[in-house]
């Protein structure tokens, strides 16, 4: 047949009349090739209209992927998640008024638990013949055909020569600065090391499937499928939820967004440090992050910049949560944990609140996609870029210092579950991460050398008695501790404004009970088949709130959705588990000509609308509302020196006067478009000002009298103005002196 265009190929695939006609051979499923057989809803329409069309087009999709555990009934199923859904509605904020009581929903999750048990139980034995396999099952026969590549020689010349190359490197690190010299020797240390493990690569050979690759493009044999414009359409859904109303959402900065920006300030102003000291130190990730934002995007020392910076770097998760949901399950899990954390609230103000947090998740996703498949399949590949990520998060956010540890206890769980002839090819898998991740880390750990108290200052103060003694013994803290961020996702996030809707459960009321439908499911899977990964992502949860959950000196601050933010990778994978359950089992059930269709449309539509709808309220209503209430107003200030520079007078004349817990004066000349000068005057400073040829400013808090009677006796000709915020308690005066 004749090539057509791509703009003739995007038409025909997205007309839904099309989709289940073939027009290139590659482009059609496997599933879809093979089934020779006419669905129910097929034979009932002569006709069938979109949604039956569409539906019709998920059969085929989902014919050979169904996860398949079979030793549930529908009924008992459905009644779990029913009374889920229950228990969270008993105890959801926007529902239930004045004090929330616990009882109900401790009793509705507790008979769901028990109905599934006893449901798994008594099927169980009759379901053990009936064993089809998932995903991970079916890679895991490529052990034995893969492992012969985990037991390739190293190139030794290679190894030796990026081993040498590193110790330059940790060398010339000293002084806590990044420079040419030990940037050319640490990335050529990192380059020879992944040659020297992977002993079949060929320059030659990758530039000609490059080459190859370029010439398809360029004579553009492009193959979409309508699986990936579905994959597609969802990730912008995501990107919808994440940059929407960005400049309004969260408001004005605060004192932390200050620290940040001076820190990218140094940078680009050629201060190229390792670690920031500034503000008990900081790994150095966002601020060469936010520098080659503001290089890109031109958006200036801005919170728009930390922003964009954040936003993004969620973003960069949401593939890799993809990824991992098809590789736990089938890639409608994966697709419905995209979906699901893309548009929940808990990242999405993580990543808006432009703070570091955003990275935790940034590099545990990829970190633990590759760990996972590398461990399935014995890819060296994958181990090597389970390295890299680990080793470049951990200068990203200090609670990514957990990852590695976990990291180690899920290749010993591997480890156990190995054959006695495979755990030598593990401890090899293993080895390989280490040296990547130290590699890819060298920087920071040079830095630990030589200041450790500063790089350790943070944690220590929150495990440890730096700065307060503990009030009972640390283990009956952590404990409590371990329980709050536990129970988190139904019951409370915490207290902190900046990145919470105060002390409501951290998922929707939907999520919350598919959560934990799908933890059940997930943890029957692993009684039945004794899969390590099914553990392995039920111990993800609690692993990746550790950060909060040993905060025991400063055991007020957990739970928290900052320190746990990582959490949402497994939690939405969970969560997706059991949106796909519930969804396989009403199609297998109800078989009656167009109802199965019907049920599942209004039930898998119903649900994904009150998850969108619920989350979009909680991020564009309750959380703006929470935030700009408790945000000083340095926007506002920063516009009124703006106005003032702008018409009658100078940036250099103008002065905000200090008042307990008020603005950070930093940030009001980041808002005035003058970043780097600190607007800050003493009030017994102001005398000092004298008298000026030039009109000059004076803003002061509605509540400093004091100031309001120095300047009328040193000015008596100036004119005070007061400027009335949106919110009580945050007015102020600006004060004129012509």
């Amino acid at each position: 047949m004749d090539e057509i265009t791509v703009l003739d190929y995007f038409r025909f695939k997205l007309n839904p009349k099309n989709w289940n006609r073939e027009i290139l051979p590659e482009d059609s499923e496997p599933s879809e090739v093979q089934s020779e057989t006419i669905s129910f809803a097929e034979k009932s329409f002569q006709n069938p209209s979109f949604f039956l069309t569409l539906f019709q087009r998920m059969e085929f999709l989902t014919e050979n992927e169904k996860l398949a555990f079979c030793a549930l009934s529908f009924i008992p199923l459905l009644l779990t998640f029913v009374l889920s859904q229950l228990a969270q509605i008993s105890i959801e904020p926007n529902i239930v008024s004045g004090s929330r009581n616990s009882l109900p929903a401790v009793l509705f999750y507790g008979l769901s638990t028990v109905l599934l048990g006893l449901n798994f139980f008594q099927h169980r034995r009759q379901s053990s013949g009936n064993n089809q396999k998932d995903a991970l099952t079916n890679s895991s026969s490529e052990f034995k055909e893969r492992s012969v590549t985990m037991l390739k020689a190293v190139r030794l010349e290679w190894f030796f020569a990026s081993v040498l190359s590193a110790f330059i490197a940790f060398l010339l690190f000293a002084g806590n600065r990044f420079t040419y010299f030990n940037l050319i020797f640490w990335i050529t240390s990192v380059i020879m090391g992944i040659i020297s493990f992977l002993p079949d690569i060929s320059f030659s050979h990758k530039a000609k499937e490059f080459r190859s690759k370029f010439n398809i493009f360029s004579a553009l044999k492009i193959r979409i499928s309508s699986w990936q414009i579905l994959v597609f359409f969802t990730f912008c859904i995501c990107a919808y939820f994440r940059f929407s109303q960005i400049n309004e959402i969260p408001g004005d900065m605060f004192s932390d967004h200050a620290e940040k920006l001076y820190d990218v300030m140094d940078v680009l102003d050629g201060k190229t440090s390792i670690f920031f000291v500034r503000n008990t130190g900081r790994e150095a990730f966002q601020f060469y992050w936010t520098a080659f934002i503001i290089k890109i995007f031109g958006s200036g020392i801005s919170f728009l910049s930390l922003k964009i910076g954040t936003i993004l770097a969620g973003l960069f998760a949401l593939p890799y949560i993809y990824l991992l949901g098809k590789l736990f399950g089938n890639r409608w899990v994966g697709l419905f944990a995209m979906l699901f954390c893309g548009v929940a609230y808990w990242p999405n103000v993580i990543s808006r609140v432009a703070l570091r947090f955003a990275f935790y998740p940034m590099f545990t996703a990829p970190a633990l996609f590759y760990l996972f498949r590398g461990l399935t399949q014995k890819s060296r590949k994958d181990f090597i870029l389970c390295g890299l990520f680990l080793g470049i998060g951990l200068q990203g956010y200090s609670a990514m210092r957990i990852v590695p540890i976990i990291v180690a206890i899920f290749f010993l769980i591997s480890l156990l579950s190995d054959s006695r002839s495979n755990r030598k090819e593990t401890l090899i898998s293993f080895g390989t991460v280490v040296f990547f991740t130290v590699l890819t880390s060298l920087p920071l750990l040079r830095v630990i050398l030589d200041m450790p108290e500063s790089v350790f200052y943070r944690v220590m103060t929150r495990i440890g008695e730096t700065e307060t003694v503990f009030a009972k013994p640390a283990i009956l803290i952590f404990l409590v501790n371990f329980w709050k961020a536990a129970v988190m996702p139904f019951w409370n996030n915490g207290g902190i404004w900046v990145h919470s809707v105060l002390y409501r459960p951290a998922l929707d009321l939907f999520s919350a009970p598919l959560f934990f439908l799908g933890s059940m499911l997930v943890f029957f899977r692993y009684l039945k088949r004794k899969q390590w990964q099914d553990l392995c992502l039920l111990l993800c949860v609690p692993l990746l709130m550790l950060p909060s959950s040993l905060s025991i000196a400063f055991p007020d601050e957990n739970p928290c959705l900052n320190r746990t933010s990582a959490a949402v990778i497994p939690i939405f994978i969970l969560t997706a588990f059991g949106f796909c359950y519930l969804v396989e089992a009403i199609i297998d059930k109800a078989k009656r000509p167009g109802l199965s269709i019907w049920l599942t449309v209004l039930f898998a539509g119903g649900i994904i609308s009150g998850i969108c709808i619920q989350n979009y309220h909680l991020v564009f209503h309750d959380y703006r509302l929470n935030y700009d209430r408790n945000a000083l107003n340095t926007r506002q200030i920063g516009s009124v020196i703006k106005g003032f520079a702008d018409s009658i007078g100078d940036y250099e004349d103008v002065f905000v006067i200090p008042y307990p817990y008020w603005v950070d004066t930093r940030l009001v000349g980041i808002n005035a478009g003058v970043p780097g000068k600190d607007y800050a005057l003493a009030r017994d400073m102001i005398s000092s000002t004298g008298k000026s040829v030039r009109p000059m400013l004076f803003i002061y808090k509605e509540d400093d009298l004091d100031t309001a009677k120095s300047l009328s006796q040193l000015y008596p000709d100036g004119k005070a103005i007061l400027q009335v915020s949106e919110y009580p308690g945050k007015n102020f005066f600006s004060y004129l002196v012509p």
